[in-house]
């Protein structure tokens, strides 16, 4: 179920005029209704993406607070209506959506503390945030690793502290709170071990590792970002990361192959393993189109048009929704052509992305590539050696596209063409460290050699 907010234009509206807010409710084929609220606004006071009045306009603040406690009265009457209903089996129609909103007015309207003041549950304020920002399918998979996280965390303060009832109430987060969740996230692998139930209370698949300040600046930004919703929209009064210093990012070189690399790969025998050798010809794909391995999952066969695959980035369509067009070259042709009676709209027979990884280390270590990379432990911070195959990642599929197109043009804009990277990507500036033959080349400047 998706619940959203919008307001309605008419030709005749004027500068000053006040439009009607309608509220939006649907869930796939079961409803599919708009509504029109009592709340109004001025058009240029109302921000469609945040789904709430502009955090700087001047928008009188009484007004402001009635109208944001308003719409989420709404929100919370409405998504708690349609779960009971879902969990006692009642039918959900067009007709309901506005018999239910002319109830909450019965029950209270704009003045129902009860429904717009009640103690916020993250859950259900976190399902708020996700359906106003339009994220791809890989980004979603972010935060919910981030709502598990919270969740485990959750049971971590019932554990250590004894308060068995203990939520993560939104609105009582501040600066301490945001060290403890820290803590925890960063130690998470050794309080799993010391507490037991916190895994039996929300199960996770995945081994939990140690964590470095990459993967803590990547999920605090997610947590920033939330909280930075929750206070523009006047549901916490503070922002809790005010004077909250974020950890630092570092990264290595990028680890990429060269073009003899995926040679080998590609030519090497993989005729005691079907499975394997498709997963091949999808890695060495990648390695020249240079796609994300979300899009890449995604392509379909009508993506490719005269002698180029075209795509829009899901990752940077919100920033930048331009066609990314990337014409194949006769390897990527070849893959193509091996798999053009395959049934279906799938370009390649794809996995999931997980399993494709998995394999990916398989193939390198088949095909004999396995000599020694030096890379930055994130957690650790410091330069190891360790076998290609044991870092190899569809990933190293973009970077290795990007690597050694970027050793021949050496041009950002260029290259941010063919890869969907938005204009000013820092990636870039990574790929300046790599070119050893740039670097031969600069240096015999030094001795009069061009």
């Amino acid at each position: 179920m998706t619940l959203k907010f919008k307001i309605r234009v008419s030709k005749k509206t004027k500068e000053g005029d006040y439009s009607p807010i309608y509220v939006r409710l649907y869930d796939g084929a079961i409803c599919d209704q708009t509504v029109k609220t009592r709340c109004m606004v001025q058009p240029h006071f109302w921000d469609q993406k945040g789904q709430c009045i502009k955090y700087r306009c001047m928008c009188p603040e009484k007004e402001r607070n009635i109208i944001t406690s308003e719409l989420l009265g709404i929100r919370s009457y409405l998504t708690d209506k349609y779960n009971e209903c879902k969990q006692q089996g009642k039918s959900i129609s067009d007709a309901w959506v506005l018999k239910t909103l002319n109830q909450y007015y019965k029950d209270g309207g704009r003045n129902a503390e009860t429904h717009a003041k009640k103690k916020y549950v993250f859950d259900e304020l976190f399902n708020q945030f996700l359906s106003v920002r339009n994220l791809g399918e890989g980004r979603a998979r972010h935060y919910e690793v981030l709502r598990r996280m919270i969740h485990r965390y959750e049971s971590y303060i019932r554990c250590a502290s004894g308060r068995k009832r203990y939520t993560f109430d939104v609105v009582k987060v501040d600066r301490s709170v945001l060290d403890s969740v820290y803590d925890y996230i960063e130690n998470e692998y050794e309080y799993v071990q010391k507490y037991e139930k916190i895994l039996q209370d929300y199960p996770e698949t995945r081994e939990i590792k140690p964590r470095g300040e990459n993967y803590m600046s990547g999920i605090f930004k997610e947590v920033r970002a939330f909280f930075n919703w929750a206070y523009k929209t006047k549901i916490i009064d503070s922002f809790p990361f005010e004077g909250f210093e974020m950890p630092s990012e570092r990264y290595g070189s990028p680890i990429y192959l060269t073009l003899d690399d995926v040679q080998k790969l590609y030519t090497a025998d993989l005729s005691d393993d079907p499975y394997l050798a498709v997963q091949r010809d999808i890695f060495v794909f990648q390695c020249n189109v240079g796609c994300r391995v979300g899009d890449l999952l995604r392509l379909k066969k009508r993506d490719v048009i005269n002698g180029a695959v075209e795509y829009i980035p899901t990752k940077t369509i919100k920033e930048n929704a331009r066609t990314v067009v990337v014409p194949l070259n006769s390897v990527a042709q070849e893959i193509v052509d091996r798999y053009a009676d395959l049934p279906g709209e799938q370009l390649l027979p794809f996995d999931t992305s997980e399993r494709y990884n998995v394999s990916i280390k398989t193939v390198f270590e088949k095909a004999g590539v396995t000599y020694l990379v030096t890379k930055l432990d994130t957690v650790s911070r410091t330069e190891v050696k360790v076998p290609i195959n044991e870092i190899a990642s569809s990933h190293m599929a973009r970077r290795t596209f990007i690597g050694n197109i970027y050793k021949l043009v050496k041009d950002p804009n260029l290259v941010s063409a063919l890869t969907g990277h938005v204009e000013g990507s820092r990636a870039f500036t990574r790929y300046r460290t790599i070119d050893i033959d740039m670097k031969k080349d600069l240096v015999k400047i030094l001795e009069g050699k061009q």
